[in-house]
């Protein structure tokens, strides 16, 4: 591969549950663009098991677009670019696709290094089928049944701080090893052991039974201290290494990419930490990716980063998880028509049979958008209790931008739409912005962020990503009409200033075009609060246009919709109608 310098054009792929896309980044004027992109059925699962059909037809849209061709007659990768336009000069790639690693974890102390073990394993597409721990009140015959039973993939055993006691961890590393003997040789999963350093040879000298064993630095060398990232990318490559073996073509993909392919979320949650640097420190930074199989929440403090990656949840083969979390009742409540329960599992179930199919009535697209908001909330809800941030309080820490990622938020019919949805679901509070990914280009300079590390803040100032617009969400709480925010944006152009009284229960655009700015000043009512310090403060800033100019969701923090439904569906028909979103069936 060549060196970054010369490193003009870039090939990305990303292999997902539904989708495989393509897209090729070329200098334009002296930045990085995405010129052109395509996108396929993903191939990864039944019945062909095999990337390379899904790549190959993606890659084919590519180059009929650009006319560059990209393969050599013997189908190989052409690395870099030839004198003729053919090939590119970098290729990385990404991939979500593929079955869960089953993993069984076993540690000690359940609130000390089982629950670093747990938010790693959270972290990443690890599905872990059961714990045992030093507390278990099952006795070893029973927790070598629960090994036996469960047929991991992957054992994860932490526990132990660096130096200190061993005798407990040597007992489960010997459980642990009886467990995996009795297993026939070609079932006997691999181990990661993230425990006390001390016990490497003990580990090393009781699965000498042909399980492939992997020693990484402690998780938690001391009580105090957690160090989570060597064993991160150990487990990524486990992973890794666990796809290619069932599903082919991931290995040219590893070729092509200089060794291996990147997890997806991983690429992915590499942009939201970018991000968190270089926008306002005093706020987070919020990256949502809704695919078929797993819905991944990133959230990032000052370049601290916390993710989960929800394998129960997701709009495809996940979604029936999502009734483990939420009601039908709950994905109800955001329909604007009357809608039976009936008829809401049963799109649930046939879009989890059918995970590629896309909603062909006005009725079933207001489903999917009600489900995509209930699984935001979820992915939301169960992944705050990580972040450096606001974990404990009802409302949303404030963030700066939301990046919505997703084959829905890529599908929606009109901003609008998509807007609301994420309104609905994050109820983000005081100034925000919320971005669009509509071409799933995050994880591609996630991944290419190393080896051209201009890429990512070039990419996303393009226009491949698709800005809203600025967000206002006064917080507190009033009566329908009452005045809550006075409003006045004044455009650098020179146009007329904007003057307006925001009222409760409102949600308003004013116009602001995409690439103008302007100066807009908030005003709050006495008891709301806009980000200026508290309730009543004001304040002024620099704000950026979007495709639906400057957003203003008064309706209150946290949104309490009508116990009435009629009331309910109404209000939903209002603000779809307040955000230039009412479709017509």
């Amino acid at each position: 591969m060549s060196t970054m310098h010369e490193a003009d054009t870039l090939l990305a792929v990303d292999v997902g549950t539904v989708n495989t896309r393509a897209s090729l980044f070329d200098v334009v004027d002296g930045r990085y663009r995405m010129v052109a992109t395509g996108r396929a059925s993903s191939t990864a699962g039944a019945p062909l098991f095999d990337v390379r059909e899904g790549m190959q037809v993606a890659l084919g849209e590519v180059s009929e677009i650009t006319g560059r061709p990209f393969f050599d007659e013997s189908e190989a990768l052409l690395i870099p670019t030839t004198g003729g336009g053919a090939g590119v000069d970098a290729f990385v790639s990404t991939a979500s696709a593929g079955p869960h690693v089953r993993t069984v974890l076993v540690g000690l102390m359940p609130g000390v290094s089982i629950e670093s073990a747990r938010r790693l394993a959270g972290s990443t597409y690890l599905d872990v089928i059961d714990e045992i721990g030093l507390t278990d009140r099952r006795g070893e015959e029973a927790q070598i049944d629960v090994i036996l039973a469960a047929r991991p993939d992957l054992i994860f055993m932490v526990g132990g701080t660096d130096g200190g006691a061993t005798a407990s961890v040597i007992r489960q590393i010997e459980t642990v090893s009886l467990a995996t003997s009795l297993l026939p040789t070609d079932q006997r999963p691999a181990l990661v052991f993230a425990g006390n350093t001390n016990l490497g040879a003990a580990v090393m000298e009781r699965f000498q039974n042909g399980a492939a064993v992997a020693l990484v630095p402690n998780i938690r060398p001391s009580l105090e201290q957690e160090e989570l990232e060597p064993a991160r990318l150990k487990l990524a490559e486990i992973i890794g290494q666990f796809r290619s073996q069932r599903i082919a073509g991931f290995e040219d993909l590893n070729a092509w990419s200089g060794g291996y392919t990147m997890l997806t979320a991983d690429a992915f949650s590499r942009v939201v930490r970018y991000l968190s640097r270089v926008y306002d420190p005093d706020k987070g930074v919020l990256g949502i990716d809704v695919g078929a199989a797993h819905v991944t929440v990133a959230a990032a403090f000052d370049g601290k980063l916390s993710r989960k990656v929800h394998s129960d949840l997701g709009l495809g083969t996940s979604l029936p998880g999502l009734l483990r979390h939420t009601s039908v009742s709950n994905v109800s409540r955001w329909l604007p028509m009357e809608v039976t329960e009936a008829e809401v599992r049963d799109y649930i179930f046939n879009k989890a049979l059918y995970p590629g199919t896309i909603p062909a009535e006005l009725s079933d697209l207001h489903i999917e958008y009600a489900l995509l908001r209930e699984l935001i909330r979820a992915g939301i809800s169960r992944s705050r209790g990580d972040w450096a941030e606001g974990a404990s309080s009802e409302l949303m820490p404030p963030m700066e931008p939301i990046i919505a990622s997703g084959g829905a938020i890529a599908r929606a019919p009109r901003p609008g739409y998509a807007a609301l949805a994420l309104l609905d679901a994050v109820q983000p509070r005081g100034i925000t912005t919320l971005v669009l990914d509509p071409y799933n280009l995050v994880p591609a300079v996630g991944a290419a962020a190393k080896l051209l590390p201009m890429i990512t803040v070039q990419v996303l100032e393009s226009g491949s990503f698709v800005s809203l617009g600025t967000v206002v969400s006064p917080v507190g709480r009033g009566h329908e009409g009452r005045p809550v925010l006075r409003i006045r944006i004044d455009p650098e152009s020179g146009g007329e200033p904007i003057e307006g009284i925001i009222r409760y229960g409102q949600l308003v655009l004013l116009p602001l075009r995409q690439g103008e700015h302007a100066r807009m000043t908030l005003r709050p009512e006495r008891g709301f609060d806009v980000g200026f310090g508290g309730p009543g403060k004001a304040g002024a800033l620099r704000v950026s246009g979007g495709a639906l100019g400057v957003i203003i969701d008064a309706r209150g923090r946290p949104i309490e919709l009508s116990k009435n439904p009629e009331r309910r569906r109404a209000l939903n028909q209002k603000w779809l109608y307040e955000i230039g979103a009412m479709l017509e069936s």
